[in-house]
């Protein structure tokens, strides 16, 4: 008679390293040259419509040099009792959010809050399902 394996009724901690995504800062370089172009096409007067044109794609690079150089962060979910942790400092009421391919992680630091925005480039599909079980295990139901 073969013997069973022990069941454990706590999980892993869930650990991920954060870092900026390039298919997001592509996304905003993206949205400057459209804004240039949108401005360019619309029925603004040619004196501010220009200046305005050319003004969008330089938002567009900074946005995406902007984000490209946010520093990494350390996320960390245990198991129920203790608290989730960001780079870490323990945070409150972790919630995440699905947003079709992205995921938003929101969380309270005391009266601060934070978030991290999951680009699909960021977190392959097991991570992104291991965070997604990972959070409802330490949720309390409504």
């Amino acid at each position: 008679m073969r013997s069973r394996q022990p069941c454990w009724s706590t999980s892993a901690p869930f650990r991920c390293e954060w870092r900026p995504s390039r298919w997001q800062a592509g996304a905003l370089l993206l949205l400057g040259l459209l804004a240039a172009a949108a401005l360019l096409n619309c029925e603004l007067e040619a004196r501010l419509a220009r200046p305005a044109a050319l003004l969008a794609p330089c938002w567009g690079i900074a946005a995406a040099w902007r984000e490209l150089h946010r520093p990494r962060r350390q996320l960390l979910i245990p198991p129920a009792p203790a608290p989730p942790a960001v780079d870490g400092i323990a945070v409150d009421a972790l919630e995440l959010l699905e947003r079709g391919p992205l995921l938003v992680l929101r969380w309270r630091e005391g009266r601060r809050r934070g978030q991290l925005l999951f680009w699909p480039d960021t977190l392959p599909r097991a991570q992104r399902r291991e965070l997604r079980l990972a959070v409802r295990a330490g949720a309390v139901s409504r």
